[in-house]
């Protein structure tokens, strides 16, 4: 429903825009070409019938005219003082530079209207028609102004952020992302929505940024597929800055970042940086946030496996986005699914630990086993189903053996990096709920080949 209402405002702010640009254009031939006209055609004569015949005295209109469009650029500043300073506060100083320039075309219209109404003051025009004009341009300003402000809520909110923010780093390489506005803006809106427990903003941008990652970013980094310092630092701090206040917020706020450590996953596999590499730990930094309540780790964890298996309101898996934004990748590529089972089993080895650290061993084990069985159902049940409606086909891969081969490698990560003073009957479990999943995707798909 949010996301229908802001396409609609929008699309009603687009159609005063329209209407007031037509208007000004309007107002130009009425003022400038049809006088001319008129002399050559006879059936335009009106259009240059001298002002000094009428009875309108055009001091006084002229005059209300100018009066008005001083009102109105006095009612658009007091509304842009605010706005500007929420914004700034809310989101970043670098998004009143994008709000600013999105009042161009007012300041434009009401610029050259005034102009010419003082113009017309001062040197009074010839024609009736001249007057004409200057009501179209003046109801041109009134509309370009009505759609401003009609548009301005959406410029503050979440999702616009996200998307003013994904354009900039579109157009650069990843370990250039650092320096750019959008980059901080992303980081500090959601860190500051957190910290307000503003879950709409933090929902919108996790939503758009999440998707974002997936799809291919720095085609160059993947076909080196190689560890780069300054890609690895880009996408691990994008992260950890937008989950600074991720303790302080409420579960839903860990939930949505999910989506953001999700599209971080799967660009960091892409890339082709080793997950499991203790040494340069994609997910210190988010667990280093939510160190103090611990209890955020498990909705983290179920945003990530939801956005990867389940996709959220009508929008695909982003496992399945991932895929198909590479087709063109080998059949034995491991970034397909080999490297992501693992840095899935890495994060949870990762949080399992961090519970064990403050949490008595037995429910920390009970926590991590069932993180375990969440994951193993997603893959077994929502994403299986995705995978079997899906028509779409990839280069020298069966699909439907992808979610057999992410269940296999993440059950055997698992296992390998399982904590040595764990309990047996815990591993017992996570084996028996492997192979209940792995049952139900064999009905389903058959063996992998």
């Amino acid at each position: 429903m949010g996301t229908w209402r802001s396409g609609q405002i929008r699309w009603i702010a687009r159609l005063l825009t329209l209407a007031g640009s037509l208007l000004l254009l309007a107002g130009a031939a009425v003022g400038w070409l049809l006088p001319g006209l008129a002399r050559a055609v006879s059936a335009l004569a009106f259009g240059d019938a001298p002002l000094a015949r009428s009875a309108i005295d055009s001091s006084s209109y002229l005059g209300a005219d100018i009066t008005a469009l001083a009102v109105i650029i006095a009612v658009v500043i007091g509304f842009n003082a605010t706005t500007l300073q929420i914004a700034g506060q809310t989101h970043s100083l670098a998004l009143v530079r994008a709000i600013l320039l999105s009042l161009t075309p007012f300041l434009a219209c009401w610029s050259l209207t005034t102009a010419v109404a003082l113009l017309y003051f001062l040197l009074p025009p010839v024609f009736v028609v001249q007057l004409w004009q200057m009501l179209c341009w003046f109801g041109a300003t009134v509309l370009l102004m009505v759609a401003y402000l009609w548009d301005l809520p959406w410029r503050l909110s979440g999702q616009y952020v996200g998307l003013w923010a994904i354009r900039g780093l579109a157009r650069r390489p990843i370990r250039e992302w650092e320096s750019l506005d959008g980059f901080s803006a992303l980081q500090t809106s959601v860190a500051s929505a957190s910290l307000r427990g503003d879950l709409g903003t933090v929902r919108a941008i996790a939503r758009v940024l999440g998707r974002f990652l997936v799809g291919v970013r720095d085609a160059k980094a993947e076909a080196e597929n190689t560890y780069d310092r300054g890609r690895y630092r880009a996408i691990k701090n994008l992260l950890g800055g937008c989950a600074q206040n991720m303790a302080q917020a409420p579960n839903s706020v860990a939930y949505y970042l999910g989506f953001i450590e999700a599209g971080v996953l799967l660009q960091a596999v892409a890339m082709g940086h080793v997950v499991d590499d203790p040494d340069h730990d994609l997910f210190s930094s988010v667990l280093r946030a939510a160190r103090g309540a611990p209890e955020r780790l498990n909705a983290l964890w179920t945003g990530l496996r939801h956005a990867l298996c389940r996709g959220v309101e009508h929008d695909e898996p982003f496992l399945l986005h991932y895929w198909f934004a590479r087709p063109r990748w080998t059949s034995d590529d491991p970034r397909r699914a080999t490297d992501v089972a693992e840095g899935l089993a890495w994060f949870h080895s990762r949080c399992w630990r961090e519970l064990r650290a403050v949490w008595p061993a037995a429910e920390a084990d009970n926590e991590a086993l069932q993180m375990l069985d969440d994951l193993y159902r997603d893959i077994a049940v929502n994403l299986a189903k995705h995978v079997a409606r899906e028509r779409r086909q990839l280069h020298g891969v069966r699909l439907t053996d992808l979610p057999l081969t992410l269940l296999d490698k993440v059950h055997a990560t698992v296992l390998r990096t399982w904590p040595m003073e764990n309990a047996e009957s815990v591993r017992v479990s996570v084996v028996n709920a492997y192979e209940a999943r792995r049952e139900q995707l064999l009905a389903l798909f058959g063996p992998a080949r």
